[in-house]
C-alpha cells in the first residue's frame, strides 16, 4: 500500500475509484493524482518517501510517497513491464515514452537502477508532455514570450536554422513543438527525436522518426546520427532534431548546404555557449578545423535561450567568409525581483 502525507489514504483511494476506476488499476497507481495535475510538468522519485514535482516551473515536495523501499522497487518493475522494457543489471538506465498511459499527457520516463545509483533504490523521473500542445499564442498567454517575439520567430524559421538552447526542463521542447505548427504548410518536414515528444496535428507534410536502440543480442540500432544521415536522402525542406547531443550535429549542419532549413534544441548555459557546444559535437564527429566548423555555423540564423520556462535571450548569428563569427543579442529578458526565488 502507499500513503499520503497529511491526508487520509482511504479518502483519496475512494475518490480515484469513484472518478476513474479503470485508470486507477491500469495507470500508474500512486502517481495518478500527479500525472493528472495539469500544473505539474515533472515528477521525480528520489526515494520511497520523497517524490518531488515541478509545478508551474517551481520545484516542490508532493504529498505522496511509497510505504517502503521495497514498494518503490516493485513499482519500478511494474512501470518497466507496462512499457515492455527491461530494468535488469544489463539495462541499468532506461529512457522511454508512454503515449497511452495518460489521457492528457505523453509520459517520458527515465529510470536509473540502484546498481549505478549511490542509494539502494531506483530513481525515476517523468516528464509530462501535453497531448494538446500549446500554440505560440498559448505560450504568449502563459508568459513564455511576447507577441512580438512570436512574430519574430515565425519569420526566422523561414530564413535559416533556429537553435533553441537551455538546460533541462527550461521549455526548449515546448517552444520547438509550438514552432512546428508554424512551418509553412507547403514545406516538407522530417522530425527526428530520441523520445516521442514532438508532434503536429495540423501540418500536412511532416514525418516523425525516433531512435531504435540496440537491445539484447541485436546488433541493429538507429540513433540520431543514422537518422540524420538518412534524412539527407529524402525530399525535405526542413530537418528538425529534438535534441542534438552528438555526431548528428555534423549532418544537421551539412543539410544547410543541400538547401534545407532546420530547427533543433541543444543544452547550453547561454545562447553563445550553445553554438560552441554544437561546434564541439561536430569536431568529435569529423576532422574539420575550427575555422571550417565556424563557417558551418553560419547556417544558424537565430539562437533562443530558454530559462525557467521563459524566453530569456534571442541571439542572431553571422559568420563571414573567413569564418569569423559575430553574435548580436536582439532581446534579453529583464529579470524582476519576483522572478527569483
Amino acid at each position: 500500500m502507499h500513503f499520503l502525507k497529511g491526508e487520509l489514504l482511504e479518502q483519496k483511494m475512494n475518490q480515484l475509484l469513484r472518478e476513474e476506476p479503470f485508470t486507477y488499476f491500469t495507470g500508474y497507481h500512486i502517481l495518478e493524482p500527479l500525472i493528472k495535475d495539469k500544473e505539474i510538468s515533472d515528477i521525480k522519485i528520489i526515494s520511497y518517501d520523497k517524490i518531488r514535482v515541478k509545478r508551474l516551473g517551481k520545484r516542490e515536495d508532493s504529498d505522496i510517497c511509497f510505504e517502503s523501499p521495497q514498494e518503490l522497487k516493485q513499482f519500478t518493475e511494474f512501470v518497466a513491464a507496462k512499457n515492455q522494457v527491461s530494468v535488469s543489471r544489463a539495462h541499468a538506465m532506461q529512457s522511454f515514452t508512454d503515449k497511452t498511459g495518460s489521457r492528457d499527457f505523453i509520459l517520458r520516463f527515465n529510470i536509473s537502477q540502484s546498481i549505478i545509483n549511490s542509494v539502494d533504490t531506483p530513481y525515476i523521473h517523468i516528464r509530462k508532455i501535453p497531448k494538446e500542445k500549446p500554440s505560440l499564442k498559448d505560450l504568449q498567454d502563459m508568459g513564455m514570450l511576447t507577441r512580438e517575439h512570436a512574430d519574430y520567430l515565425r519569420k526566422q524559421i523561414k530564413k535559416g536554422y533556429v537553435l533553441i538552447a537551455g538546460k533541462g526542463a527550461s521549455g526548449k521542447t515546448t517552444l520547438l513543438n509550438a514552432l512546428l505548427d508554424e512551418i509553412p504548410k507547403e514545406r516538407s518536414v522530417l522530425v527526428i527525436q530520441e523520445n516521442e515528444e514532438l508532434f503536429s496535428k495540423v501540418h500536412p507534410d511532416m514525418m516523425f522518426q525516433h531512435i531504435l536502440e540496440q537491445k539484447g543480442e541485436s546488433k541493429v540500432g538507429y540513433g540520431l546520427k543514422e537518422l540524420s544521415i538518412n534524412a539527407l536522402l529524402l525530399d525535405l525542406d526542413y530537418i528538425v532534431i529534438g535534441e542534438i547531443k552528438g555526431g548528428e550535429a555534423l549532418y544537421f549542419l551539412n543539410a544547410a548546404y543541400t538547401g534545407h532549413l532546420g530547427l533543433a534544441t541543444v543544452h547550453g548555459q547561454d545562447g553563445v555557449a550553445a553554438l560552441y557546444k554544437l561546434a564541439d559535437y561536430v569536431k568529435y564527429e569529423s576532422d574539420y578545423s575550427q575555422e571550417e566548423i565556424k563557417k558551418m555555423l553560419g547556417c544558424i540564423s537565430t539562437v533562443c535561450f530558454m530559462k525557467d520556462f521563459r524566453l530569456d535571450t534571442i541571439t542572431e548569428v553571422q559568420v563571414d567568409r573567413k569564418g569569423n563569427m559575430t553574435t548580436r543579442t536582439v532581446y534579453e529578458r529583464e529579470v524582476r525581483h519576483d522572478d527569483t526565488d
